[in-house]
């Protein structure tokens, strides 16, 4: 990885190269060609790039750029912008690629070079940034095009804006990868797919979209605290996280500070807090939180949150505890099969007397049933 420290610093990860290389040799195969087109493709990409993150200097951003495997990515940080001003800036870099093309297109027309090499690198700069800057105005996110609707969309409807500009680079994006197919312009067409796999897959995560989670202000808060924590700076962290859930009250952002808060509270054994701040985001606990809320759950006698979690837990964290809170607790809630196959599980573990511990008190409801005996093996001491 290359990083080019300055006002605007610039970040190159391998992948850019790999995929230059890539795309310059398909078009190319010969060495020259390639390194021609990996030229074409930075400057290009450069340059666009450039567009966004010189206006956002403009409008008082800290800007960065990053270059990876599909493209060039801006963001920047600082006091949150209207929408005009979003608008410009993102519109800035298709103009600035436009920019290019005509610059490309003088120089072709005044007759300033004659060497044909240099000459057919011009022509293919020009065809490449016309191309690239009418492409990314298709109202697709990721694209400069969906950025535009959204931002224009969200400006008039607010958070709705942004679930219509998804829905909407969805419908564009599946309908242009089916036609790359069609046609046998695979590459466009998977690029395509992935698109609308994205939007579609975003669209489906907005029900928990709030109008929190578009200020930049909180999400930089929220960057900030998981850097804190990261660090194992957990007063910090906390202090940022519990400021940060006051001001959300709900979205994607207050969940996460939530879950934070949580695991904080965890790890200082301040179990009860941790609970009650799990509890409260039960329906949208991430991976890393699940077992937590599943332990906690337990102790706590929520055994039905514990049924709710207990497969998603187990395939997370195959540990013979959780099997074996998840047999008590289906135990407890009646259900002798699931009760009785979770205490095999638990047994495969080895080191446990099913005879012992299905005389705990949580098996009381079931260890007579019929279909929880005949599902044990008879003999199930472990040896």
């Amino acid at each position: 990885m290359i990083t080019i420290p300055g006002r605007i610093p610039i970040t190159i990860h391998p992948f850019f190269w790999i995929f230059s290389f890539l795309i310059g040799f398909l078009i190319s195969q010969s060495i020259l060609g390639t390194l021609i087109w990996v030229g074409i493709i930075f400057l290009s990409v450069i340059v666009h790039e450039m567009g966004h993150a010189l206006t956002a200097i403009i409008f008082k951003q800290n800007p960065k750029i990053q270059l990876v495997a599909l493209g060039g990515m801006t963001s920047y940080q600082g006091k949150n912008l209207k929408y005009y001003k979003q608008f410009i800036i993102t519109l800035n870099g298709p103009i600035f690629g436009f920019l290019l093309y005509l610059l490309a297109t003088v120089i072709l027309y005044s007759n300033f070079f004659t060497n044909p090499i240099i000459l057919a690198s011009i022509k293919n700069l020009q065809i490449v940034n016309l191309f690239w800057s009418i492409i990314n105005l298709l109202p697709i996110l990721p694209m400069d095009g969906g950025q535009l609707l959204r931002i224009f969309l969200e400006s008039i409807f607010g958070i709705k804006g942004f679930k219509i500009s998804l829905l909407v680079g969805f419908v564009f994006a599946f309908i242009l990868a089916l036609l790359g197919f069609a046609f046998r312009f695979y590459l466009i067409g998977a690029i395509f797919f992935l698109f609308a796999f994205q939007s579609f897959d975003m669209f489906r995560k907005t029900k928990k979209i709030s109008k929190t989670d578009r200020n930049q202000d909180l999400a930089n808060a929220l960057n900030q605290a998981e850097i804190f924590f990261q660090n194992k700076n957990y007063e910090k962290a906390k202090e940022l996280f519990l400021t940060i859930s006051k001001k959300t009250k709900s979205g994607m952002i207050h969940i996460a500070a939530m879950q934070y808060l949580g695991m904080i509270e965890y790890q200082s054994k301040n179990f009860k807090k941790a609970y009650e701040y799990l509890l409260d985001i039960e329906d949208d606990i991430q991976d890393n939180a699940i077992y937590i809320l599943h332990k906690l759950a337990f102790e706590n006698e929520n055994y039905k949150l514990v049924e709710k979690l207990s497969s998603k837990c187990y395939n997370l964290h195959p540990t013979q505890e959780v099997a074996l809170n998840n047999a008590r607790s289906f135990a407890v809630l009646n259900l002798a099969k699931p009760a009785a196959g979770w205490l095999l599980t638990a047994k495969q573990f080895g080191n446990l007397d099913i005879e012992k511990t299905k005389n705990e008190k949580y098996f009381e409801k079931v260890k007579d049933q019929k279909t929880f005996r005949d599902f044990l093996p008879k003999n199930t001491h472990d040896t």
